[in-house]
């Protein structure tokens, strides 16, 4: 029978997808920006790709929470870091923004913008809710990151495997399918300009200030908060219910406040679906790993 290392490795190899797509991302940046000439950019993806693969294979060669925390913390400081280089170096690898394509399916589909549609909806008071619902994203992310180094520290691997499969994939739609969305792409389409209160000045600001303008397909803020619902579901029921409205305003707040094309949001749950199960079998392989290297020790 196989050491309770040999297993806890194999196990270990099949749970490493989240690693697998957010480095596949670098690499493709990497070889672009390569290709392209930017040195300095394809230095820096390269340099993420290659130091997160060697984190994990540290992990994979010897399992310890601290080579686990290690890989971890790698994946949001690269996260972090790569979304913000991603304004310089995306158009240099992709230059034109596919903007068009993404409207024109919501208007194949729907017959109309669903985003122009919305504007029915427009008062005041509804643009300072949904804008405290988008920004609620901040915290939901960050709380959720520090939460499970800290506090929950045993459902950090399952979390991690999903949340960074859904960066992983998320940020290669945003290199494959460049856009900056409705509000900056298409702003003569709408007639009514959205005016709420201090929340709704701070959250155009952040937007504006903050994006890199590449940051639409498929729609982070709904992949990210859908995932983390999901796994409230699973792991804290109570708290589940107390997210779902802030949730589900922030789902509307995408197309109200003309940041996402619905099939941005479309997409965005069915990468959210995707990653909570990528989460799951990382926490069932985790599990027979445990239940291994335990039998394993028995008999010996």
């Amino acid at each position: 029978m196989p050491s309770g290392a040999e297993m806890s490795g194999t196990e270990m190899q099949r749970r490493k997808l989240h690693v697998a797509f957010f480095a596949a991302y670098a690499g493709a940046m990497a070889a672009g920006l390569l290709f392209r000439g930017a040195y300095a950019y394809a230095l820096l993806f390269g340099g993420m790709c290659a130091a997160l693969l060697w984190l994990a294979w540290r992990h994979v060669a010897s399992p310890s929470r601290g080579r686990l925390v290690a890989e971890c913390l790698f994946l949001a400081v690269a996260m972090n870091a790569s979304y913000q280089a991603m304004a310089g170096a995306v158009p240099i690898v992709r230059g034109t923004r596919l903007d068009a394509l993404l409207y024109g399916i919501d208007v194949a589909v729907w017959g109309t913008s669903p985003n122009v549609w919305a504007e029915r909806f427009a008062s005041p008071w509804l643009t300072e809710v949904l804008s405290v619902c988008y920004i609620f994203f901040m915290p939901l992310l960050f709380g959720s990151l520090l939460r499970y180094f800290f506090w929950r520290r045993e459902l950090l691997g399952e979390f991690y495997a999903g949340l960074f499969t859904v960066y992983g994939l998320g940020f290669l739609g945003y290199l494959l399918v460049p856009a900056m969305g409705p509000y900056l792409a298409y702003p003569e389409l709408f007639s009514v300009t959205l005016e709420g209160g201090p929340i709704t000045q701070l959250n155009t600001l952040m937007v504006v200030e903050g994006s890199n303008k590449v940051d639409v397909f498929p729609s982070l803020h709904c992949a990210v908060s859908t995932f983390i619902l999901v796994f409230a579901w699973r792991h804290h029921r109570r708290e589940f219910w107390l997210l779902l409205a802030p949730v589900v305003g922030l789902w509307l707040s995408t197309i109200y406040l003309r940041y996402h094309y619905l099939v941005d949001v479309a997409c965005g749950f069915a990468l959210a679906a995707f990653a909570a199960r990528v989460a799951a079998r990382f926490a069932e392989n985790t599990n027979k790993g445990e239940v291994g290297v335990h039998a394993s020790g028995f008999q010996r």
